[in-house]
């Protein structure tokens, strides 16, 4: 699924996205059927709600979806990051992204 000019997001920035898609990563604290609460680049918890055929199979992953009012995250589609993945700087990037949206 390709989703041009789709705002990376963390945790603090879902708040002025409702009803926007975005792209989250985040790091899987807990998955429970379709549930998965997971700690954001800026160390906030955010819940998304996966599709039906979500695998998510590494701890870090980026999930496009729909901000709901709740702040939670509903899945459109996601991808496997990998166990090794440095939300720090990922945070530095969403958040320069917002800054200087012309350059991105």
């Amino acid at each position: 699924m390709s989703v041009p000019n789709t705002a990376r997001v963390n945790s603090a920035m879902l708040s002025g996205m409702v009803g926007q898609t975005v792209r989250f990563v985040g790091k899987i604290i807990e998955q429970n059927g379709t549930r998965a609460l997971m700690t954001a680049s800026d160390k906030g918890r955010v819940d998304v709600h996966m599709n039906e055929n979500s695998q998510y199979g590494t701890q870090f992953v980026e999930v496009i979806g729909s901000v709901n009012s709740d702040l939670s995250i509903t899945e459109l589609a996601s991808t496997n990051f990998g166990n090794n993945f440095d939300l720090d700087t990922y945070d530095e990037l969403a958040k320069k992204m917002q800054m200087f949206p012309k350059l991105f």
